[in-house]
């Protein structure tokens, strides 16, 4: 086309048109993309509150990796059990355990954090090692009457730099990325 060529109005209006349809639809899907997974499902409303405050259990009494391991693990009914044999309380949720426990049925607790498969992280070097609490990376879980659908704490790269950096260790890309 020429540069003395013009559209025509109704063309521009047709191409002006196409362009905020087509952008919409552009940002739409891309809101779509970056979204958070989907809520995660436990199948006991465990009460890290009553755990943690009142009874004052430690973490490792239920993630019992978290201070030596890569993972911190997720507790399996034999750990539930160990004292909740018979009821201690008149909650329902308890009574679902007890259920569940009596079905031979594993509580198939779901991982609520999620690294991408190309980042190492090991619970180890930050509790074990460096001595960062739990509550940096997930937030105040221990005043939690029921599991968090999502992360009380967005973790981003950027999270994980600037706590470095706070701390003088380490930022070069193949200390995490593996």
């Amino acid at each position: 086309m020429a540069a003395e060529e013009k559209l025509a109005p109704g063309r521009r209006l047709l191409i002006g048109i196409a362009t905020i349809v087509l952008g919409a639809a552009g940002f739409a899907a891309g809101r779509t993309l970056l979204r958070p997974a989907a809520a995660v499902r436990q199948p006991v409303a465990f009460n890290h509150r009553i755990h943690v405050k009142e009874v004052e259990l430690e973490c490792s009494t239920c993630h019992e990796y978290y201070e030596i391991s890569q993972h911190s693990g997720l507790p399996g009914l034999d750990i539930c059990m160990a004292c909740h044999e018979e009821a201690m309380t008149e909650s329902p949720e308890e009574q679902r355990l007890l259920e569940l426990a009596a079905s031979g049925q594993p509580a198939a607790f779901r991982k609520l954090f999620r690294m991408p498969d190309h980042v190492y992280y090991s619970h180890r070097e930050h509790v074990t090692l460096a001595g960062i609490e739990c509550e940096t990376c997930h937030g105040d879980i221990a005043d939690t009457t029921a599991p968090p659908p999502v992360t009380l704490v967005n973790i981003t790269m950027d999270t994980c730099l600037d706590c470095h950096a706070e701390r003088g260790v380490k930022t070069d890309c193949t200390h995490c990325h593996r």
